[in-house]
């Protein structure tokens, strides 16, 4: 009987030693990633992808730096083996803006406070380059051939669409990044329903469309307000008229696949997917304060988010010229010729405004009953026996896009998540205030994508 209990501790010891050392290394890294100033704009990328290198050249992987312009850097490597499979484990490098105002902490310190990494990209998504360049350093420590290809990549500019990062790799370099498989950012929490959760796969994402806006007018004297044409007070009226505007309801297979999966089928998701009654439902669900109300309301039309406005050149002169920008997300099937006419009806008439596309790219969809959908949802319901993964279009787009549009990749969002905050928090950390992922999710992350490797590509 003692010698059984001795023989046992040892595993059990090892288990906890493994895991704390797999949790330490993701911090560390993630810790040292959020250091590195990469707002976009400008990016500067290239310092993280440096750091990348130097983290994967020590582990015996020969990755590669490969910049758009001068420190727009993108980092590539792979793991090989014998076997036509492919997958690409994909992140990016670049963070949104910030200000100090508001956060709990400097938001690029890197600091771990009460179990979690704080700073901007913890969440979006230098968590998920330091779980994902982990990942393949416990693979190849292990000893693991694939039967393919694996590819890790980290890229510049997608918080700006892309196109000096995954956007340029794809057409400039395809031979290197073209991939069956694709693992990104997009997905991986939680909806708790019921007391069940339900992990969303992001299988689709909309169209990212952003238009600035012009109006004209005449300067004048602005102690005599009625000597000029105001271009300001034009725009303001056109931007109120827009951000009031809701284009007509379209539902997409993948709307109503997770609307009917996450209330359960049932008269419910019949009326939330009734487009003259979709949106009274809505209302209610966020008066009382469900968190998943907007994420389905924008799943189900095209949205406009009027988002910057500028006009004028000193305080007394009638301003005769207005820009403002808008964002507007297109469902995949929609297109410019689509957001003008919806531009038309919200406004009337589109006489006296110009409007000049800033980004123009099309809502792509991937197809969800794949080997790689079904094995993110084993892995996931081996953790979690209770829960079930559900295809979900993310409102906004990722650079999953450019793999779907080039190559035809099947690519899914799924950053693995186990929920341990409240979810209205946690959709708000992204590109928002005290960003934070906790170290435990670190981990489980980390395990999640190199048991995910291991079940597709081994």
């Amino acid at each position: 009987m003692s010698n059984a209990t001795t023989a046992a501790c040892p595993i059990k010891v090892k288990k906890l030693v493994e895991d704390k050392e797999i949790m330490k290394e993701a911090t560390d890294l993630l810790t040292d990633l959020i250091r590195i100033r990469t707002e976009n704009p400008p990016g500067n990328e290239t310092s993280a992808a440096q750091l990348l290198y130097s983290f994967l050249s020590k582990e015996g992987f020969e990755p590669e730096i490969m910049e758009s312009s001068e420190s727009r850097g993108n980092i590539i490597t792979s793991l090989s083996g014998s076997g036509g499979k492919s997958l690409m484990l994909l992140s990016h490098l670049d963070v949104v803006p910030v200000t100090p105002r508001g956060w709990s902490v400097d938001p690029f310190s890197g600091v771990v406070k009460d179990g979690f990494v704080w700073g901007r990209g913890a969440q979006d998504c230098k968590d998920l380059a330091a779980m994902e360049a982990l990942a393949m350093t416990l693979l190849k420590r292990d000893g693991f051939k694939p039967k393919g290809k694996l590819i890790f990549a980290a890229t510049a500019d997608e918080e700006m669409g892309g196109k000096a990062g995954a956007g340029w790799l794809v057409e400039n370099h395809p031979d290197k990044v073209r991939v069956e498989m694709l693992i990104n950012e997009g997905g991986g929490y939680a909806f708790p329903i019921k007391g069940r959760n339900h992990y969303v796969v992001q299988v689709a994402e909309k169209g990212v469309y952003w238009m600035r806006l012009r109006t004209k007018g005449t300067p004048g004297h602005a102690s005599m307000p009625g000597i000029g044409d105001n271009a300001l007070l034009k725009m303001s009226s056109i931007v109120d008229k827009l951000g009031k505007y809701r284009p007509p309801i379209n539902v997409l297979d993948v709307a109503r696949d997770f609307i009917s999966t996450i209330v359960g089928g049932g008269l419910s998701a019949r009326l939330l997917t009734t487009p003259a009654l979709a949106d009274l439902l809505l209302d209610r669900a966020k008066k009382s304060g469900q968190a998943e109300s907007e994420i389905i309301r924008a799943m189900l039309r095209m949205t406009i988010a009027p988002t910057m406005i500028k006009a004028g050149v000193k305080e007394n002169i009638i301003p005769d010229e207005c820009e403002a920008v808008v964002d507007c997300r297109l469902l995949p099937g929609q297109a410019s010729t689509y957001l003008k006419e919806q531009f038309k009806n919200a406004l009337g008439s589109l006489e006296g405004l110009e409007m000049e596309p800033i980004t123009e790219s099309p809502g792509t969809i991937s197809p969800h009953d794949t080997r790689l959908f079904h094995v993110i949802e084993e892995l996931s319901t081996k953790t979690d026996p209770n829960s079930r993964c559900v295809p979900f279009m993310v409102p906004a787009a990722t650079d999953s896009r450019y793999f779907r549009q080039k190559f035809g990749t099947v690519a899914y969002g799924f950053v693995p998540t186990r929920m341990d905050l409240p979810l209205d928090i946690f959709m708000k950390l992204a590109h928002g205030l005290d960003e934070r992922i906790s170290q435990d999710n670190l981990l489980y992350g980390t395990k999640f994508l190199v048991n995910l490797v291991r079940e597709i590509m081994g």
